[in-house]
């Protein structure tokens, strides 16, 4: 197991060497997502790097992508139950049985992608 003084003095080191613009990305991961203060100089800079891969390397761009953050296994039918009941609540009948996997495969993944970080799914939509 690492060493946690070890990790943080290396982490603070990485974002010693950031510009001004990937640390204020930096910055406003770690406002919207506290799981990533423990990460290694190497997990965030992947995860920054995903980022970038799907248009995202500023912390304006970050704010307006991010949608939701989940550590369940089903998390893609979770995200999208979450737009469904509280983003754009609609008068669903209780009786009314909704394949929320489903509706993620067919319909919201062509409007959001998702990155993984640890046991952390955080979605993002591509147009930001």
């Amino acid at each position: 197991m690492p060493n946690p003084i070890m990790t943080a003095s290396l982490l603070e080191d990485w974002e010693d060497s950031l510009t001004s613009q990937d640390s204020e990305l930096w910055e406003e991961i770690n406002d919207r997502c506290a799981d990533f203060c423990n990460a290694s100089p190497e997990e965030a800079q992947a995860f920054m790097d995903e980022l970038a891969d799907n248009g995202i390397t500023t912390a304006e761009q970050f704010q307006d992508a991010m949608w939701y953050a989940t550590s369940t296994y089903r998390a893609e039918a979770e995200f999208v139950q979450y737009i469904v009941e509280e983003i754009d609540p609609q008068d669903v009948p209780t009786y009314l049985v909704i394949d929320w996997q489903a509706s993620w495969d067919r319909n919201y993944r062509h409007d959001f992608f998702t990155v993984k970080y640890q046991d952390i799914t955080l979605f993002f939509h591509n147009n930001f």
